[in-house]
């Protein structure tokens, strides 16, 4: 824990206090957002006042280009155009970065200084992973239901209308299906200051080198390009930006023909509703000028808009299996569908998204389909090669000639048997992976057509929630959860056997929150008045122990009942603080700073409560750990800096101490073990969770996507996720490592 005591810090390791220079202009934003009720588990609009500097703020323009395709999108961007452009003329006065990235476009820039000048920023020291594709989902969105179906392209023009448009824009030289060539003039690009870039390197390096935290994405489409460019709001958002969508200066590729049948503005509505609920916040466009929102002259109504509306959306629609696309899940396809018998001359189809860039590099992929050997296969509409079939399976291959590096594919299945129905499985290399997820499902006469294609890209039309992408590599942090849902206070992470991630001070003080491996968070449990949890363990029995500094005891929860009494109490002791589990399973060790005299202790509480000081006189004690053969307790001094190692003696007392390594700079807080021994320490104030050998060597660093990461744990299916609990955006990010955790 070193929230409380930051300001010591601050001090002694040069951290930048999060302040405003005088004479800079500040950013008053009121943020909307949607967080679950803790009581109903129904999504509920909050909002949260922030206060930005101009200088650490950029805003984005995204493809807002002179023509497309769709003649309704045309006419919709004319009519918001103008006050977009007086929101970016704004945002520049006031100090803010405005980049312009119309995509597919720089050609038409290659002299214009605002090119130039992104051309020429220098290249930022840290680059995250795949910062240069396209992000058609993160981990939140998986386990809901798009709000809605795009997979048609989006266009909602009168035919005739189109027809009359593509016309008009192949006189004028444009291809009808890509007639864009660079940004509308409405809106003015400043070539003193402003930047023009489409790549999200290039972008994310003006941000790094401009020193800005807090981006706001307008432009449009919201659903297509807004959410997954390499610059738009999935990439910034799991990659630690603070950003925003501006909800009033965006629009939708929607067509109401489409499920869920509603109308073209409610829903881009919907959409926004998603964003608000799983990816980021949303502000409107009079926060900067002043006024009112802009507000669509054909919804009538404002309310109808998306813009004002304080209602939330309901994603249920009519999702008949026979005529939309459902939503299943193979692993319990029989129970979903067993009341969808297919009847003579129907097909099942299935059909979900895949990222398929990287492997298709190292070798032939291929699909393996168990049951139906009539089955069949296609990605983005082209066959799958069979290769061979039994009773139980059939093996296809992927046409890697139609595979490009790292892009997004559709993959449809048509099945004329649901008998004995599994979890298609990837094989590359001859190692299988379960495609396990959502995909969408729809029953269908054989006379209906074809349906395993789309008219538009598969990372452009197909729903984020059925997307199926390969893990990160090691190393690469990754957001968890949305900006500030946890309190300052935020610490103690731990999984369950379940896998199932718990912290403190979720929404208030004296909270547990509950965090899905998708990021989905919620309330767990609120801990009797006045007790403010810090470091959780588990036992064996499953057990929650929680460090309840306030009250200088540990508490015990109950997983099931959710009841909570306490374990041990001891008012000796200043505080307990992180807590370390013994082999045994029963035992802890727990870490006793004092903050305001810069010393601290190590105390042992038996399995009866019984509470023994087994060193004193020390400094501020905090992170605490024991090795995995359960001989070495570890302890580190966040204000000395210092990590220190105590042999563990059959009696559970502690032997002579060894300094394993020492810091020249930032604190130190929390720390977990692996399977081989190294610890993970968070660096709070350098951002960084450090990985130290049982030797004392440092063997690698790792980014927190924030300065003060307070706290970690080993979790996942295969304990190899690291979890890290990060005070400056009050928020949990996801690491993955080579080894799984100690636990």
């Amino acid at each position: 824990m070193l929230h409380r005591c930051f300001l010591f810090f601050a001090f002694a390791s040069g951290i930048s206090l999060m302040g405003f220079v005088k004479g800079e202009e500040n950013l008053d934003f009121k943020l909307q957002l949607q967080n679950k009720d803790a009581d109903s588990g129904e999504y509920v609009m909050e909002h949260r006042e922030e206060r930005w500097l101009a200088s650490q703020t950029a805003i984005i323009v995204c493809d807002v280009w002179d023509y497309h395709h769709c003649y309704n999108a045309v006419k919709r961007l004319e009519e918001f155009a103008p006050r977009l452009n007086q929101t970016v003329v704004k945002a520049r006065q006031l100090g803010c970065t405005v980049i312009h990235a119309p995509s597919d476009c720089m050609d038409a820039y290659q002299t214009h200084p605002a090119r130039i000048r992104a051309v020429e920023n220098p290249v930022a020291a840290f680059l995250p992973h795949a910062i240069r594709e396209w992000c058609s989902q993160i981990p939140a969105e998986e386990m809901v239901v798009y709000p809605i179906d795009q997979s048609d392209g989006g266009e909602d023009d009168d035919p005739e209308d189109h027809e009359k448009w593509a016309k008009q824009l192949e006189r004028l030289g444009r291809n009808p299906k890509m007639p864009w060539k660079e940004q509308l003039a409405t809106i003015e690009i400043d070539p003193a200051v402003d930047y023009i870039s489409d790549r999200g390197d290039e972008v994310w390096s003006i941000l790094e080198a401009r020193g800005i935290r807090n981006v706001i994405l307008t432009g449009v489409h919201v659903n297509m390009c807004v959410l997954g460019r390499p610059f738009g709001l999935r990439q910034l958002a799991r990659n630690g930006k603070n950003v925003v969508l501006m909800r009033d200066m965006t629009d939708s590729m929607y067509n109401p023909k489409q499920w869920p049948y509603v109308s073209h503005h409610e829903g881009t509505r919907r959409i926004i509703s998603h964003i608000e609920r799983h990816i980021c916040p949303t502000v409107t466009s009079d926060q900067l000028l002043g006024g009112e929102p802009f507000h669509w002259k054909e919804s009538g109504n404002p309310k109808n808009d998306g813009i004002h509306s304080s209602e939330t959306s309901e994603f249920r629609g009519r999702e008949n299996p026979r005529v939309n696309w459902k939503r299943v899940r193979f692993s319990e396809v029989n129970d979903s569908l067993q009341d969808l018998q297919l009847n003579e001359g129907e097909v099942a189809w299935f059909r979900r998204v895949i990222k398929l860039g990287e492997v298709a590099e190292r070798s032939v992929p291929r699909l393996r389909l168990f049951g139906d050997t009539k089955g069949s296969a296609w990605l983005d509409g082209v066959p799958l090669k069979r290769l061979s079939s039994t009773a139980e399976s059939s093996i296809f291959e992927f046409p890697t000639e139609h595979i490009q590096h790292n892009d997004y594919y559709l993959l449809a299945i048509a099945r004329s048997e649901m008998n004995d129905v599994k979890t298609p499985e990837l094989l590359i290399n001859d190692v299988a992976t379960k495609l396990e997820g959502q995909w969408e499902c729809r029953i269908a006469t054989r006379d209906v057509g074809f349906l395993g294609q789309i008219p538009l890209p598969a990372k452009f039309g197909g729903s984020a929630d059925i997307v199926y992408e390969s893990q990160d590599p090691c190393w690469i942090p990754r957001v968890m959860t949305r900006a500030f849902e946890f309190t300052k206070g935020i610490e103690g992470p731990a999984c369950d056997q379940n896998g199932m991630l718990y912290a403190v001070n979720y929404q208030s003080e004296g909270t547990i929150g509950l965090v899905t491996p998708s990021g989905d968070a919620d309330l767990f449990v609120r801990l009797p008045a006045g007790s403010v949890g810090n470091g959780i363990r588990f036992e064996r029995s499953g057990e929650m122990l929680v460090a309840d500094y306030t009250k200088h005891q540990v508490l015990r929860v109950d997983p099931t009942s959710r009841r909570v009494t306490i374990h041990a109490q001891d008012k000796r002791m200043h505080q307990p603080n992180d807590l370390a589990l013994s082999n045994d399973g029963q035992t802890l060790y727990a870490s006793d700073p004092d903050w305001e005299n810069g010393e601290g202790s190590i105390w042992r509480i038996d399995p009866n409560g019984a509470c023994e000081c087994l060193a004193s006189g020390l400094g501020t004690t905090n992170g605490i750990e024991i090795s995995p053969d359960g001989k070495t307790l570890y302890v580190n001094e966040t204000n000395q800096r210092k990590i220190w190692s105590y042999p563990i003696e059959e009696d559970g007392r502690l032997g002579s101490r060894k300094c394993l390594c020492s810091f020249a700079d930032h604190g130190l807080d929390g720390m977990r073990c692996d399977v081989d021994g190294n610890l993970y320490v968070t660096r709070y104030g350098k951002g960084t969770v450090v990985k130290v050998s049982p030797a004392g060597k440092i063997l690698k660093e790792i980014p927190t996507l924030g300065r003060r990461p307070s706290n970690l744990c080993f979790g996942g299916s295969d304990r190899c996720t690291l979890y890290v609990t990060e005070v400056e955006y009050q928020r949990i990010v996801a690491i993955r490592v080579d080894r799984p955790g100690r636990e």
